[in-house]
């Protein structure tokens, strides 16, 4: 797996552990939103962190800055990497 491969599943994990803390139903509604606006899924918020940003907000609105928070600190210790910082700015803008 390519380094890149390695980041995106690190980024998907982190994603999918924190919506599945929080609750199945809301991994389940992000999962459904995201397919029905984006024609996307969880593993395209790696390239279009955007669309996770959106979805969250629409559905949780200034919550969803806890659930940025902690996708954030799952991903804390490979924040340099190039494309893992610009997912965790985009997704927290």
């Amino acid at each position: 797996m390519s380094n890149d491969g390695v980041q995106k599943a690190l980024v998907c994990l982190a994603i999918e552990s924190t919506l599945i803390k929080i609750g199945k139903p809301i991994y389940d509604k992000v999962i459904h939103d995201l397919n029905e606006k984006y024609h996307c899924y969880l593993t395209d918020c790696y390239e279009h962190p955007e669309y996770l940003n959106e979805v969250l907000k629409g559905l949780y609105g200034n919550v969803h800055d806890v659930i940025v928070e902690s996708i954030k600190k799952q991903l804390v210790e490979f924040s340099t990497k190039k494309q893992i910082e610009r997912f965790l700015k985009v997704l927290s803008q």
